[in-house]
């Protein structure tokens, strides 16, 4: 299993980190909401996210524990 970094753009910006044993999986995952980690610009705003695209899928971490 690989840890991916998925950027996605907003009228803000958003960064999750998800577990994934592939870019296309992790980039579904994070667009589902189950990603480990998000940090975004979104600060409370109520609207905005609703045309949110992935922009960056990336590697972070690789784990030679695969199944």
């Amino acid at each position: 299993m690989k840890t991916y970094k998925v950027k996605t753009s907003w009228i803000g910006y958003s960064e999750y980190t998800v577990k994934a044993d592939s870019k296309e999986e992790a980039e579904e995952l994070c667009m589902c909401g189950s990603s480990d980690t998000e940090r975004h610009t979104l600060s409370g705003l109520d609207y905005g996210g609703d045309e949110e695209q992935v922009t960056e899928t990336k590697i972070i971490e690789e784990s030679n524990n695969e199944r």
